[in-house]
């Protein structure tokens, strides 16, 4: 199972190894060694590889990179940033240069950059705390200007391991290695920019602690059987739209039913009934009494919506609906399947969340960054995992925080989903994703049908992204893949 630690989770890591006999230089071993069978993929014999490495075991790592390419017959030079190194970087820099291998200062290596095809940036790793300057700087800046194919070991110099964002300037790597477990520099922040692919070697280190990667570890959806029938898949009523805002009800539900709804309801506005009409096929309509173009509270037409339904998603393209509170809080407080709460919704609830409390319904939250904030608070980047955990947990809720890199859990359990293109920062994807968690928690449970579903939209947008190039897709390409 792949995880994603803050710096302190790895460091408690590397220290329970350490308890059990795993030694820092067999770690440093076992992590250059894991490094190696990855870059001896892209890298040639006959390509010239810069290693650049600063003081620490980060450039300990690189150096028995460096060590192990020398003896492998690589073309490759060591280029030394700093004046002081570690006892663990010291030592291979000694072993590296009794073998002969070559080793340059910085001002050698911006003479002939031009040259060389890759460098490898092992300068500062994971325990950054301040802004790069100095050599330092230098050789980032170098290794961004000089046109080789930048590799990263464990994190790209500069960058903050916690929250993904750069500290001053930071290296832009085409390719990050890590170790043992993804950092959530990774992902969140500006993260994925600056680490390019990013890959996790394993060294031997046993990590069981941290957020779950959706990747490969998302939730498996179990067979449909033969003898079933559309019961069996769950019904979900989608709950939402206004005079102005009469699409995201729509991509909502359709969402449902490419998720695998058995049933779909879509649950409008009364005076809206001719615009959904048209545009219905698959789902069910039940129109609901309203005002101005709103869905009006009535505890009967509720009563309606919640009877017989599995999931409900509430708020899409609901707009500044002044009774969408009171909707909102007889729902949570008398539906026993699972209410997921979206957009407009979630805007009703600013200031108002003492109405979910003690709440009967299986509760989840969705909102994408700005959204969480001013439910919950300002909070730094490297703090949006743990603040979302605390108000899960709260709350008795799931929270589905979403970005580029989308935070997943119940306050106990944490999946963090990368899965996704920039294809997908366009009106109408935060819609779709409520759909497909009212559709997907009803055979796989709210926290894993929320994982589940922000992944296989993901991959769906990344794939209409492949097909119809980033700025073209749609919401509607998106769930046809």
């Amino acid at each position: 199972m792949k995880r994603i630690v803050t710096a302190k989770e790895m460091r408690e890591c590397e220290e329970r190894a350490r308890a059990y006999g795993m030694s820092e230089d067999l770690m440093i071993e076992s992590a250059a060694e894991a490094m190696f069978r990855i870059v001896q993929k892209l890298i040639k014999k006959t390509d010239f590889t810069a290693v650049f490495v600063g003081s620490g075991n980060n450039a300990a790592d690189g150096l028995s990179l460096a060590r192990i390419m020398h003896i492998e017959g690589y073309r490759i030079e060591v280029v030394i940033v700093g004046e002081k190194r570690n006892d663990f970087a010291s030592a291979r820099l000694n072993a590296y240069s009794a073998l002969g291998g070559k080793v340059v200062g910085l001002s050698d290596a911006e003479i002939r950059a031009d040259l060389y095809d890759f460098a490898v940036d092992a300068l500062l790793g994971i325990g950054l705390a301040r802004p790069v300057g100095g050599e330092y700087l230098e050789a980032v800046r170098l290794m961004n200007s000089c046109g080789a194919h930048v590799i990263s070991v464990d994190l790209p110099s500069g960058l903050g391991s916690d929250d993904g964002i750069a500290l001053g300037e930071a290296v832009e790597a085409d390719l990050t290695v890590t170790f043992a477990a993804y950092k959530y520099g990774h992902f969140l922040g500006d993260g994925s920019d600056y680490c390019g692919e990013t890959v996790m070697a394993d060294m031997g280190i046993k990590v069981d602690i941290g957020a779950i990667l959706t990747e490969k570890n998302v939730p498996s959806l179990p067979a449909r059987k033969k003898a079933s029938h559309k019961g069996t898949y769950g019904r979900v009523r989608i709950l939402g739209g206004s005079a102005n805002m009469i699409g995201a009800p729509l991509i909502a539900a359709e969402s449902a039913m490419r998720a695998g709804a058995g049933l779909t309801t879509l649950c409008h506005a009364a005076s809206l009934a001719a615009a959904y009409r048209e545009r219905i096929k698959e789902a069910t309509l039940l129109p609901l009494s309203d005002k101005d173009g709103y869905i009006a509270f009535d505890e009967t037409a509720l009563g309606d919506v919640m009877r017989g339904a599995d999931a409900i998603a509430v708020g899409m393209g609901m707009g500044k609906n002044p009774e969408l509170i009171r909707i909102i809080e007889y729902l949570a407080q008398n539906f026993g399947g699972t209410l997921v709460v979206d957009a407009d919704g979630l805007n009703a609830l600013v200031g108002r969340l003492d109405v979910l409390n003690g709440h009967k319904c299986r509760l989840v939250l969705t909102p994408h960054r700005g959204e969480f904030q001013r439910l919950f608070g300002e909070c730094k980047e490297s703090e949006i995992v743990a603040s979302a955990k605390k108000h899960a947990k709260r709350l008795e809720a799931v929270i589905v925080c979403k970005s580029n890199t989308t935070v997943i859990t119940d306050g106990t359990e944490t999946y963090i989903n990368a899965a996704g293109s920039p294809a997908m920062g366009k009106g109408g994807s935060g819609d779709a994703l409520a759909g497909a968690i009212a559709a997907l928690s009803h055979r796989l449970g709210a926290l894993s049908g929320a994982a589940r579903a922000a992944y296989d939209l993901g991959i769906a947008g990344e794939r209409a992204a492949k097909v119809l190039g980033e700025n073209a897709v749609l919401v509607s390409d998106i769930l046809a893949r």
